[in-house]
């Protein structure tokens, strides 16, 4: 199974490509989004080609599943959670928390409450020096400085800037691949010079991140599985 990406008219749709002996092509619907199998001997063109014919219906039913509560996730050791948008390995027992090569090491038992606590704070301690980093980053380029920088559990919201200047990011946003991060930082940021969503708005955030639809894309798509323990 591989990951196809089909740009759209105003957006990108991410999608999964599976071959099976099958003579017509499928699609299907779930809450990891959007997955098309498509006859052995196809081409994978004929995939993309599917997608635009049904994309009103595909829409449809991914709104649809975004609309439903995501089901908690189950934590325990020798899963894989997210890391800066790449899968690792929880590991528990360790003497401190700490990423190392492909996994994830906490100090926690197994049980999972305890694991879910102790996962929650090192992502939280993770993220002040990282999201520090990144807005200090295109703070510099975009020129816009806020007052002050604090991290949010917010469920479904992944920053939120106030009128007097200050920004919240999300601590799950460390879950997500950098690029994704950045493009919270810079949609945030450009609230201090435009608090709406008007062009002008966009037109900042398009400056400073010309891929943001793919990144907005992507929080979609996988937002439910960042919120989901």
């Amino acid at each position: 199974m591989t990951a196809r990406v089909l740009q759209l008219a105003d957006q990108t749709l991410t999608y999964r490509l599976k071959r099976s002996d099958r003579r017509s092509i499928g699609l299907k619907i779930s809450r990891d989004g959007l997955t098309v199998t498509l006859p052995l001997r196809l081409p994978a063109v004929e995939a993309d080609r599917a997608v635009r014919q049904k994309l009103d219906w595909i829409m449809a039913k991914l709104a649809e599943q975004a609309k439903q509560p995501a089901p908690a996730m189950g934590l325990s050791c020798g899963n894989p959670v997210l890391w800066l948008g790449e899968a690792v390995i929880l590991r528990t027992g360790s003497a401190r928390s700490r990423i190392a090569g492909a996994e994830l090491h906490l100090a926690a038992s197994d049980h999972p409450e305890h694991i879910t606590a102790k996962l929650a704070h090192f992502y939280q301690r993770s993220a002040r020096p990282h999201f520090g980093a990144r807005v200090q980053h295109w703070s510099g380029r975009m020129g816009l400085v806020p007052r002050r920088v604090a991290l949010s559990s917010a469920r479904g919201r992944w920053g939120s800037c106030s009128a007097t200047g200050g920004v919240r990011l999300n601590w799950r946003l460390m879950q997500a691949p950098p690029a994704v991060i950045d493009y919270v930082v810079i949609h945030e940021l450009a609230h201090l010079a435009e608090l709406n969503h008007s062009p002008r708005f966009w037109a900042i955030v398009e400056a400073h991140c010309p891929d943001w639809k793919t990144q907005r894309g992507w929080l979609k798509q996988h937002g439910g599985q960042l919120m989901g323990w």
